[in-house]
């Protein structure tokens, strides 16, 4: 739960726990036909010991037994129940998780409750969850492996690159709308429909202009035809405040906001994990994330392609008079620093004007307002790096395969070599 780092379970950050749903559920549900029938195995071993054909509860082992569970009032609540996590309660977190279980157990064939119950742990059993995931069954492989194959296959064989709504995640998503009490993206909208929406943070790269940042960008939407929503901060989106004192933020709003968006324009934070709720592309732009210069991160943009919606950044250009150079840090100093939103040092206004210009709006665009293929040259070289040295990993794991490999190269290249010669010679006489 983040980002494959196994020692470090830090379930209160809405990106990890979503990250670690979705992702569990896309790992089942595109190796259902095996485990299913190890299901079936398992359950003809037991003799009728075990009942593996109906779920009985969802486990959430990273959460502690003694973590706070309320449910928040009023008419935008759904029921679920909301957990304490980072000084406010959230329905977000056991939607998530029975929306994973109901998608699993979908795939696996086998019954489930409308809400699965929820069950938090013991001290004991958060240790023994990470030897959970390592554990490899007889004739088979661990969680953890089956994670990284087909993480590795997404992103080699660019399956999570393409176009369109991801079918393998839309169990999860039908489960979570059901949940929340509210239902799927409608039908594509027309331009004069579509709908801008700015959602920034008040505790995270606030922008310090917001109301002058608020009028340019609403102009640059309007002006193309588009209608503009400024939806405030996130850390008011579903607030209610508990009878008892504290506060309690419902998943329905968040849900139905980025549902209803063609495109969310926002800063980088946790809350953008809710960019799993946007309609897929074509009939969204997705989101159009603003960052801070000197910071990066892929996170959400993995989750986008995961989806099949949309993943525009935007970076600042000038910071306090200095050149903002391509970054690979995740200087969380430099991510929560108040900052001026000036669009003439910010890609962020060419990069609008581009999306609501186009038709269809592109998959992805990044900082440099190019579309897919023509990334920075620092992301370029960076990627390719990354390619090479995983395809020289996987061919090191086999020395006569990499020798042939290599033999068959050599002999490719010196045949070229020699058409070129004769041509060039034929071509001279």
């Amino acid at each position: 739960s983040k980002h494959g780092d196994t020692h470090a379970f830090d379930w209160s950050n809405l990106l990890h726990w979503s990250s670690a749903m979705l992702y569990s559920s896309l790992v089942v549900q595109s190796n259902n036909l095996e485990l299913r029938a190890r299901l079936r195995a398992a359950t003809a071993a037991s003799r009728g010991r075990a009942n593996l054909s109906a779920l009985g509860r969802t486990l959430l082992p990273t959460i502690p037994a003694s973590t706070s569970v309320v449910h928040c009032s009023g008419a935008e609540s759904s029921g679920t129940p909301a957990y304490m996590a980072r000084g406010a309660h959230s329905e977000m977190f056991a939607l998530l998780a029975q929306s994973a279980s109901l998608s699993i157990a979908n795939a696996l064939g086998i019954a489930a409750p409308p809400r699965p119950p929820l069950a938090l742990c013991t001290p004991r059993l958060i240790h023994c969850f990470d030897g959970l995931l390592s554990f490899r069954p007889k004739g088979g492989r661990s969680f953890k492996d089956r994670l990284g194959a087909w993480n590795r296959e997404m992103l080699l064989t660019g399956r999570m690159q393409e176009a369109g709504p991801n079918l393998l995640a839309a169990p999860f998503l039908a489960a979570a709308y059901r949940l929340a009490g509210s239902s799927p993206p409608a039908v594509v909208l027309p331009p004069p429909r579509r709908r801008v929406v700015l959602l920034t943070r008040r505790t995270q790269s606030r922008w310090t202009n917001r109301p002058e940042a608020v009028r340019e960008l609403r102009a640059i939407a309007t002006g193309a035809g588009v209608g503009f929503i400024d939806a405030g901060d996130a850390e008011a989106l579903g607030r209610t405040n508990l009878p008892g004192g504290g506060a309690c933020y419902a998943a329905r709003p968040q849900l139905e906001l980025w549902r209803d968006a063609w495109l969310v324009i926002s800063v980088v934070g946790a809350h953008e994990s809710n960019l799993l709720f946007m309609p897929s592309w074509p009939k969204a732009a997705g989101l159009l994330e603003s960052t801070n210069c000197g910071f990066f991160t892929d996170s959400y943009s993995v989750l986008a392609r995961a989806v099949g919606t949309g993943h525009h950044k935007a970076q600042q250009l000038n910071a306090r008079g200095r050149q903002c150079r391509p970054s690979t840090s995740q200087d969380y100093n430099v991510l929560n620093s108040p900052r001026e939103m000036d669009l003439r040092n910010d890609t962020l206004g060419s990069l609008l004007r581009r999306l609501v210009l186009l038709q269809p709006a592109p998959l992805a665009t990044n900082a440099t307002g190019l579309l897919p293929g023509k990334l920075h040259p620092f992301l370029a070289a960076r990627q390719a790096s990354r390619a090479r040295a995983s395809i020289g990993q996987r061919l090191s794991d086999d020395g006569s395969q990499r020798s042939a490999w290599q033999r068959q190269r050599l002999h490719r290249g010196r045949g070229v070599g020699r058409f070129a010669r004769v041509a060039a010679a034929r071509a001279a006489a």
